[in-house]
């Protein structure tokens, strides 16, 4: 992680501060140095742990966000923890990927603006002037992000990458972390095979056969480490020809 401009406190109000998440570090430094030079105060993120720490210590003004970031991990996952937390924090993804079903879900889970790469640095400048000028006219909470998030007996630490049960703690592979994460963040709902999927193992979609064997496997192992009963789980329980429903109490 660099840190570029100053550091950020509540009592320095002259410069926006603009989180950059990019594991490119040529990218990251030019998008970086071209936001300094239009007078905005910057901290460089190049992996999703860095960018958790940092959304946890500072409030930022905007970010930008690239999808695809080191090991699988995904600036999907980033922004759904902003907006679990906040609605108003403006967020661009900044992403090589440019299939119609990939912009669609990053407006669903709530970006403000879409740009594919390649891309003229003016132009992101431009995108981060306009939505800077359209938020500053409302007024909402500007406190920096949690990184555990607790749901019925069950917390998750992004920054410390732990799950927590009943005040003990589990330890997990990375496929079963994220899996958990997924859940613990959307609690009491019935999330479909291909829906689990697409937020966990962020890949094209495999034949359904696969698909549900591949999740399967993995549930499995995630209810050995949760449940108190494997065999009878009331915490992660299955839904006929549906998927799954996290029960968190």
């Amino acid at each position: 992680m660099k840190s570029t401009g100053k550091d950020y406190d509540t009592s320095y109000e002259e410069k926006e501060l603009i989180l950059v998440v990019e594991d490119s570090e040529y990218l990251n430094d030019y998008i970086s140095k071209n936001l300094q030079k239009n007078n905005f105060d910057v901290i460089q993120c190049f992996s999703e742990k860095e960018a958790y720490r940092e959304l946890s210590k500072n409030y930022f003004s905007l970010v930008i966000l690239d999808l695809n970031l080191e090991e699988k991990s995904s600036g999907m996952n980033i922004l759904h923890s902003i907006r679990l937390h906040s609605r108003m924090m403006p967020v661009i993804i900044l992403s090589s990927i440019q299939d119609d079903r990939t912009k669609i879900r990053g407006f669903n889970e709530g970006c403000d603006d879409y740009v594919t790469k390649p891309f003229y640095i003016d132009e992101l400048i431009a995108r981060v002037k306009r939505l800077l000028e359209k938020f500053s006219y409302m007024e909402f909470e500007k406190t920096p992000l949690s990184t555990v998030y607790t749901s019925g007996i069950f917390q998750i630490d992004t920054e410390k990458g732990v799950v927590i049960k009943n005040g003990r703690e589990i330890s997990m592979r990375k496929k079963q972390f994220n899996l958990m994460m997924y859940f613990i963040q959307n609690p009491n709902k019935i999330l479909s095979f291909k829906a689990i999927y697409q937020n966990v193992w962020k890949d094209s979609l495999p034949d359904e056969k696969t698909l549900e064997s591949n999740i399967y496997v993995n549930i499995r192992s995630l209810r050995s480490l949760i449940e108190e009963d494997k065999n009878n789980p009331r915490h992660i329980v299955s839904v006929s020809k549906s998927g799954y429903i996290f029960i968190p109490e």
